[in-house]
């Protein structure tokens, strides 16, 4: 299933393709993009839920999908977003910096080596498939469509 342009995971890759394509010079905005990834990527099950919360099924699929990685990275980051601060990356620094050196290999959630654009890729793919199976299971009983 592809979602379309203005569905929230189209929006979440969009900000994840221009944080990954961010010279290290652009930090700043390599930052705003991830934050723009995390933010939508949460929104995209908050609207599902808008959509399908009145489905019978919904509670119960809801309830099984809280443990999920994906699900939890995304509550977690995008609620520290909104209501704390900045996201909780870890920094590589790096001294005398070589050329092609992008800015996402500066920022780690999980460890120096996985830059964090890599973990939210990871975790975005999960969350997609997830939101592949709510369509499934509750737009095609109710007519509706992404």
């Amino acid at each position: 299933m592809t979602f379309p342009p203005r569905h929230a995971i189209s929006r979440a890759r969009l900000f994840l393709g221009k944080a990954s394509s961010c010279s290290v010079d652009e930090r700043d905005d390599f930052e705003a993009f991830m934050e723009a990834a995390i933010v939508f990527a949460r929104a995209a099950l908050h609207r599902a839920q808008a959509r399908h919360k009145q489905h019978p099924e919904w509670s119960a699929w809801w309830n099984s999908i809280e443990d999920d990685p994906a699900v939890r990275f995304f509550r977690t980051e995008r609620d520290w977003l909104l209501k704390e601060a900045p996201p909780r990356v870890g920094q590589v620094v790096r001294l005398g910096a070589g050329a092609g050196l992008r800015a996402e290999d500066l920022y780690y959630f999980e460890s120096p080596s996985t830059p964090a654009t890599q973990t939210i890729r990871r975790h975005l793919d999960s969350f997609e498939a997830t939101l592949v199976d709510a369509e499934h299971r509750f737009a095609a009983r109710t007519g509706e469509s992404t």
